[in-house]
């Protein structure tokens, strides 16, 4: 017998107890339960495949939970069992320097985007947006894992503090239209990009 390795994809069927049933009343639709999972379909199969291709998909993408932290903020992410006509959720509980915690459903297709919405979270909670030090650091944070998409990585995360910079001023100026006028103006409060700091208490 030989001794190589092999390796090759395979499919694995496993055997799951449900209840199938149709409401009285003409075109009703059918529906499946199986503990907290349910899906419906036009008939009795669409809703059993229904079913299936749901719980295919939660169980491709779940994991342990993973575990981020940045400047005394953490995040634990998990994919949970959802109730009601969803198959999975990201939870992401983030717990603050003095203890409070928060919770959020998170939408997303992938763990990298449940990621990377996580560290801008803690980015954005825990910088100061006029200290320039500080948004260096934050944007040094995100630039050391970027995520898949322009609004998670450091060029948003100084765009919004430019556009922080720019609701002050409005603000200050006594401006009714703040909202408007930093959004129309945020780039003259652009901050100056400095070779960033390694963030502190990083999850990297």
């Amino acid at each position: 017998m030989s001794g190589d390795q092999i390796v090759r994809d395979c499919a694995v069927r496993v055997r799951l107890g449900a209840t199938v049933f149709r409401p009285a009343g003409r075109r009703q639709r059918w529906r499946i339960e199986a503990g907290p999972w349910r899906a419906d379909g036009a008939s009795e199969k669409a809703a059993t495949d229904a079913l299936a291709d749901g719980l295919q998909k939660f169980l491709t993408h779940y994991r342990t939970p993973t575990v981020l932290s940045f400047r005394g903020f953490t995040a634990v992410l998990s994919l949970d069992l959802a109730d009601g006509d969803q198959t999975m959720v990201w939870t992401e509980r983030v717990v603050d320097p003095g203890g409070l915690v928060s919770y959020s459903g998170v939408g997303a297709d992938s763990w990298e985007q449940v990621e990377a919405r996580a560290r801008c979270n803690l980015a954005q909670r825990s910088t100061d947006w006029f200290d320039d030090s500080s948004v260096h650091e934050a944007a040094a944070y995100l630039t050391v894992s970027p995520g898949p998409d322009d609004w998670s990585g450091p060029d948003a995360l100084y765009r919004y503090a430019a556009w922080q910079r720019a609701a002050q001023a409005a603000m200050a100026a006594g401006r009714d239209n703040w909202h408007e006028w930093a959004t129309e103006h945020w780039a003259q409060f652009a901050v100056a990009r400095a070779v960033p700091a390694e963030p502190t208490g990083s999850d990297t």
